[in-house]
């Protein structure tokens, strides 16, 4: 019987059973990763579609504590 490992000079060959947790490990970091990402950019664009401009009248005046800059006639 030949053993597939017998020879000390033989260099390993890694075989499907070596490389099946490296290649899931790989892919559940890709997904998180990705997953990270959408999230993130979800996460911007809810912020900018949140801020709405605010009319001139409630940034200035007594309820904002700055003067309202005066019209020149």
């Amino acid at each position: 019987m030949i053993c597939a490992h017998a020879s000390s000079g033989d260099t390993h060959q890694p075989d499907e059973a070596d490389i099946l947790p490296v290649a899931r490990l790989i892919i559940v970091f890709v997904m998180l990763g990705s997953f990270a990402l959408v999230f993130a950019e979800l996460v911007r664009q809810s912020e900018n579609m949140s801020m709405r401009p605010l009319p001139t009248a409630s940034r200035c005046g007594d309820a904002a504590g700055t003067p309202c800059p005066q019209r020149a006639l």
